[in-house]
């Protein structure tokens, strides 16, 4: 825990200080996210397109393995036993959560995450509540972080929650500034004085990002086709117009806001402490009292979005350190084949004893279709021939790319020879994919946390009450009805049936309905635990189904009571 000054020009000289110990290695960070970006973006080191780029097939396939938003489903359990009511109240309030992500696109922005994780090795997902409308009804909003916008207090220590301080860096424009500062004391000359600082057409919301900026006072070469040597010392004003790599440009003029999270005290109690600071030096936030502008106690907006951690390295690792040799080879035997190719269609031709062959005279007759030669003159054909084994070559280094990233044939949907049976190829595939099912459950349990903020921001600002049925909307409401907050305090937010992680959803189905059928879960747990659309329905459906089963079981007991005691202890028997 770090003392925060009280004295704001101390508080100020401590915020700068802190800031810059956390954002010591933005600069090259960035620069390593943008090179990354750009071999994903064109397959090159240098940033000219390859005719065949697997990198970022390669990110989104093993991204949407690893996560997939479409059957999303959250569940509350606690880490004591608790009675019946309070896992009725926590279903109800994990489908309320379910739908808040479903509804806020959340669910989206994660798996966006996930990929951005595996392209650079980390991304950050922060969520805020924001009370909107006439009547202040909570709002939660949600926001990638990138490895460029962020810094930590120490590099070494791989959870955020365990970092003393966290600094991000916010590109604001005008209004945006307004709406932050328009409350505080001397609101516009804090503007003014912001807005001095402001600078138009940037590239993103962090000078250091993935798209390159150099100073030129001359034209650049970014074609990719070779020209004349660049003099050295060139510098270009603008991004650079390689239009294989897009990104945003910002027409308004934006300012800087460095916010901090420091692990202080407010009041005697340990919390998170909000500073924000706009460039160069205008302290916006703390004014007058410490506070957490999150408005949980000793929590913090960020979570950590790692598909493939590393040990005493916050910032983890690209999923494309190991494809990018591969990738190179790949794209420089293609441009041969182009080549070579080619040649095949144009010809290499040689002549001898003709010594008046000229280039136009050349031209004409590739252009009549016949040559007229000096006697005893002959054409050869020069032409280098295509390799047989450049195709075979080109297919083995894609082969050697979905091996390297994961993806043997069978996890391709490709047969394997010898495989006849469904249990054998279910075996194979399960021993193809431990790293894959691994880095699964990894996600699985980043994306668990970051549910796990939501439903506390939910908890701090949402007092409407729920309830547990309403076959009669008055009585069963009034009787069943309850509010967040009356949920045990030792709950936590899990994901339901693995049902983020696609490459576990078969085997699910699988044990799910193998259960139902042995009499372990029943009916009810099945809609739950499965794909269904439309739920809520189906659950009222089945409830008049066992209505009507239980009216029909009374009227057989008491018409033919020797019948209805065999049928009734027929369907105890299937329950147990």
């Amino acid at each position: 825990m770090i003392e925060i000054p009280s004295n704001k020009r101390e508080l100020l000289d401590f915020a700068l200080q802190t800031i810059q110990e956390c954002r010591v290695s933005v600069g090259m960070r960035a620069a390593y996210c943008r090179l990354l970006n750009q071999i994903a973006e064109t397959g090159r080191y240098d940033g000219t397109k390859s005719l065949i780029n697997m990198m970022d097939w390669q990110l989104k396939r093993l991204a949407a393995n690893l996560f997939s938003p479409v059957e999303l489903k959250f569940s509350i359990d606690y880490g004591r036993p608790r009675p019946k009511v309070a896992y009725e109240q926590a279903k109800v309030v994990a489908s309320e959560l379910t739908r808040t992500w479903d509804r806020n696109n959340t669910d989206m922005t994660f798996g966006r995450g996930v990929y951005e994780g595996l392209k650079y090795g980390a991304c950050i997902l922060k969520q805020w509540p924001q009370s909107e409308g006439a009547d202040d009804s909570p709002n939660y909003y949600d926001k990638l972080v990138m490895p460029w916008q962020f810094g930590v207090y120490r590099e070494d220590e791989n959870r955020i929650d365990r970092q003393e301080a966290l600094c991000e860096t916010i590109s604001l424009t005008g209004p945006e500034l307004w709406r932050r500062i328009h409350h505080l004391p001397d609101a516009r000359k804090l503007y003014d004085k912001a807005m001095m600082n402001a600078q138009t057409g940037t590239a993103s919301s962090e000078p250091n990002s993935y798209f390159h900026q150099v100073l030129s006072a001359s034209q650049l070469n970014t074609s990719g086709v070779e020209t004349s040597p660049t003099p050295g010392g060139v510098v270009q004003l603008n991004n650079m117009p390689n239009y294989g790599i897009m990104g945003p440009t910002i027409a308004p003029a934006t300012v800087e806001m460095q916010e901090l999270w420091v692990k202080s005290d407010i009041d005697g109690e340990a919390d998170y402490v909000t500073i924000q600071v706009i460039e160069p030096d205008i302290l916006i936030a703390p004014l007058h009292k410490k506070a957490n502008l999150l408005g949980i106690k000793q929590a913090q907006p960020y979570r950590l979005i790692q598909p493939n951690e590393t040990t005493n390295w916050f910032w983890g690792r690209s999923e494309l350190v190991d494809l990018i040799e591969p990738q190179s080879l790949l794209a420089v035997w293609c441009d041969d084949a182009k080549r070579l190719m080619g040649l095949q269609i144009d010809k290499l031709i040689g002549f001898s004893g003709d010594t008046g062959m000229t280039d136009e005279l050349y031209a004409q007759m590739r252009l009549a279709g016949w040559a007229n030669l000096q006697q005893g003159a002959d054409i050869k054909d020069i032409t280098p021939k295509f390799p047989p084994e450049m195709l075979p070559l080109i297919r083995w280094v894609i082969e050697i790319i979905n091996t390297i990233g994961g993806f043997p044939d069978i996890l391709q949907g490709k047969g394997e020879s010898g495989v006849r049976a469904g249990v054998h190829a279910s075996t194979l595939l399960k021993t193809a994919s431990p790293d894959m099912r691994d880095r699964s459950l990894l996600v699985e349990r980043q994306c668990a946390t970051c549910a796990d903020l939501t439903l506390q921001m939910m908890e701090a600002k949402d007092d409407q009450h729920y309830w547990l049925k309403a076959d009669d909307p008055i009585k069963d409401v009034e009787a069943t009805q309850f509010l967040l907050t009356d949920l045990p305090e030792d709950w936590r937010v899990t994901i339901d049936s693995h049902s983020s992680s696609p490459i576990f959803a078969d085997e699910n189905a699988q044990l799910i309905f193998q259960a139902k059928k042995m009499g372990t879960v029943t009916d009810e747990y099945v809609i739950d635990n499965m794909p269904f659309p439309n739920k809520e329905m189906a659950r009222v459906q089945l409830r008049e189904k066992e209505a009507r089963q239980a009216k029909m079981m009374q009227q057989l007991l008491q018409s033919d009571p020797e019948m209805g005691q065999k049928l009734l202890a027929k369907q105890v028997g299937l329950r147990r």
